[in-house]
């Protein structure tokens, strides 16, 4: 798929999947297999992207033997029903270099790199660390304009600064102020690079008024693609009260997933607690758990990341009932 084609087709519901691993940490593949097909039989024919060995697929946790493998694993899968996006980042520019080039030879439709996040580059060094892996590939590039990873920001001048580099085409948007977030639409063409909300459903009810054309999803789609676009439907069409109903659906899983981070807390960090999400330790576990509950293949997270404990799985019954996911 050449990146304008890639870039028409960021909208919706941008599907980021964890990756199962078995009690033991291996790798269950067919697992992902399953959740693969699951995810296209459910997303067939709607807006839709499929993203792994991002955050949420646990990417630093993997060799990068492993990474190719889940990488590989999905594209089969989904076979071109739906564009399938690799993240390929590394700290390092060349190292993410290698790594989207093997995206690109096994047939995936575009990369996602996340901005550096070990040094803090200088803003030129960002721009050349984009521009040499866009000039080394020719699918297309997602920025991950992530400051809760990387602790860096994009700020709006330098993404339309890359944006008009040809294959980067898309990013994918973690701030949590609405400001900046607008800053961006309004400063970046959507004919150079289209802009969706990395927060997820809830982010995306606030911002689909601006032009936000889709968010990504990391947790909800990955157990209920229904509940998912449900939300971007009514946002699509402009459908406040059908939005409102769909977001108020996904709350019991939301609140669940703070109320259980907050038990962990407070977090070992110098950052902000403003830029430091109380859920970030147990988000995966938690929506790996859904899968497992609904079927599908969610296994465990590696570490350092937490596991539930047996009560909190009795909780998110609870909350999958009041979603009306289980009996």
């Amino acid at each position: 798929m050449r990146p304008a084609e890639l870039r028409a087709k960021i909208k919706g519901v941008i599907n980021i999947m964890p990756t199962p691993f078995n009690a033991d940490g291996s790798l269950d593949k067919e697992g992902l297999r399953k959740n693969a097909r699951f995810l296209v039989e459910r997303f067939r024919g709607e807006d839709a992207v499929i993203v792994t060995t991002g955050s949420t697929s646990e990417f630093y946790a993997m060799s990068d033997e492993e990474c190719k493998t889940v990488a590989r694993i999905v594209v089969e899968e989904v076979n071109h029903e739906l564009p399938v996006i690799v993240g390929s980042a590394r700290a390092g520019t060349e190292p993410t270099i290698e790594m989207s080039k093997y995206a690109q030879e096994i047939g995936a439709d575009g990369v996602m790199i996340v901005l550096p996040y070990y040094h803090i580059p200088s803003r030129e060094g960002l721009y050349r660390h984009y521009k040499r892996i866009a000039e080394s590939i020719d699918i297309g590039i997602m920025i991950y304009d992530n400051p809760f990873t990387s602790k860096l920001w994009i700020d709006p001048d330098l993404m339309q600064k890359l944006s008009k580099i040809d294959n980067i085409i898309a990013c994918k948007e973690n701030t949590t102020d609405m400001g900046q977030f607008y800053s961006m639409l309004k400063k970046v063409s959507p004919e150079d690079m289209i802009i969706v909300t990395g927060l997820s459903e809830l982010y995306y009810s606030f911002l689909w008024i601006w032009g936000c054309r889709g968010f990504i999803s990391s947790t909800i789609s990955n157990f209920s693609p229904e509940l998912a676009l449900n939300v971007y439907k009514a946002g699509a069409a402009g459908d406040i009260k059908k939005l409102r109903e769909s977001v108020d659906r996904l709350m019991p899983f939301n609140e669940l997933m703070a109320k259980i981070g907050k038990r962990r807390g407070p977090l070992p960090t110098i950052l902000s607690p403003a830029t430091t999400p109380v859920e970030h330790p147990i988000y995966i576990a938690l929506t790996k758990q859904a899968m497992n509950l609904v079927g599908l293949a969610g296994g465990y997270p590696r570490d350092p990341m937490d596991r539930l404990t047996e009560e909190e799985v009795d909780e998110l019954k609870v909350a999958l009932k009041e979603m009306g996911l289980a009996s």
